[in-house]
């Protein structure tokens, strides 16, 4: 049996797929229309490794798909908090990677935040405003472990098994946007980022915003080719992100809870893997590296859905459904009756908010609002 990879990269928007020469000539193409269940990455990562939709934060170990693979050795690397041991990712992995935790606001809030919390977009702008006053008096870093480093453990850590599964998580594409290669330094590009999540850049700073992501998205490519250099022809790929971002439409940046084609339509792209329907979504993930239909997931699908913070949407290979309309998959308005049937029918079996969808008062104080 071939081995299989997962390659998870956070916030990469579909049309920057095309920048990325080395992964494009190793997988192909993307999907022409994959989408992600959620606007941010608790709620994605419960589709990536449960293929279900958002409900509660994280995955029980009955729940993740990678035991069910009954490979010998199983490697996970992850660059994110949200989709770390707290959250039960580790579960069936024999070799488990996270980013160390701090005790701080951040992860205070990352204890029990949901991603249908009315609180989450709220509490991510008063982090950008925290972290901007911290880059104007410390020495700045980047804020997320290297795709370097991550491609080099996940190297060194399968070096000698015959049977192995592995999952690596990259955050280049995140915010702050501060590549290595930018025209201005990190701390200029992190105060820049957070100008432009606050909603006080210039039109000069947007252009920049734009071109220093576009550099955080060809830098994981630049990794990402090392790895893919190294694989065997046989290894099955799955590469995917978990949401998009915006950049600057709708005057937004970021990806905090809009329904929109910028976020929910996301590069898909395999070796090895045939996904033979029109439409694919992250939830079916699991079914696709099974070779079973798990949970929600589905072989050939022409429907899919996603949900956030009391939002709905539906897409099928040419449009976007949601509470404000239909929209084509490059955002311009359009009819299609057919799909808005299904947004309702969905609106109305999605998963409801549950008991830890509101902050207790612990967190709210370590935010400053009581």
């Amino acid at each position: 049996m071939p081995n299989t990879l997962l390659v998870t990269v956070d916030s990469l928007r579909y049309d920057h797929y095309q920048y990325m020469e080395a992964t494009r000539e190793f997988l192909g193409e993307s999907h022409p229309a994959a989408f992600a269940t959620n606007t941010a990455t608790p709620g994605s990562f419960q589709s990536i490794f449960g293929g279900t939709y958002v409900g509660e934060v994280g995955v029980e170990p009955d729940e993740t798909f990678v035991p069910k693979l009954d490979r010998e050795f199983n490697v996970g690397i992850t660059t994110n908090r949200f989709n770390s041991s707290r959250y039960g990712y580790d579960h069936g992995f024999d070799h488990f990677s996270e980013p160390s935790r701090e005790k701080g606001i951040k992860d205070r809030v990352a204890a029990r935040m949901t991603p249908q919390s009315p609180l989450y977009k709220l509490a991510s702008r008063v982090w950008n405003g925290v972290q901007s006053v911290q880059g104007s008096v410390s020495e700045v870093t980047r804020e997320y472990r290297d795709a370097g480093s991550v491609v080099e453990e996940f190297l060194d850590t399968v070096e000698g098994h015959d049977d192995w599964f592995g999952w690596i998580h990259l955050m280049e594409p995140h915010h702050p946007y501060n590549p290595e290669d930018a025209p201005v330094s990190r701390a200029k590009a992190q105060q820049v980022t957070r100008r432009l999540l606050n909603g006080t850049a210039t039109e000069r700073e947007e252009e920049l915003g734009r071109e220093l992501y576009r550099g955080e998205v060809e830098e994981t490519d630049d990794r990402l080719a090392r790895l893919w250099d190294e694989l065997s022809d046989d290894t099955q790929v799955y590469f995917c992100a978990d949401h998009g971002e915006l950049l600057g439409e709708r005057g937004e940046w970021g990806h905090h809870a809009t329904m929109c084609p910028e976020i929910i339509r996301v590069p898909v792209a395999t070796r090895n893997i045939d996904i033979e329907g029109e439409v694919t979504s992250i939830v079916d993930i699991p079914t696709h590296l099974l070779g079973e239909e798990y949970a929600d997931g589905e072989f050939d699908r022409e429907v899919a859905f996603a949900a956030a913070n009391g939002q709905h949407a539906a897409m099928n290979a040419s449009h976007m459904a949601t509470e404000d309309g239909v929209v084509t998959l490059d955002g311009e308005p359009a009819e299609d009756d057919e799909l808005v049937a299904e947004l309702k029918n969905w609106s109305r079996v999605a998963s409801i908010p549950v008991e830890k969808d509101e902050l207790p008062e612990d967190d709210l104080e370590a935010l400053g609002y009581l």
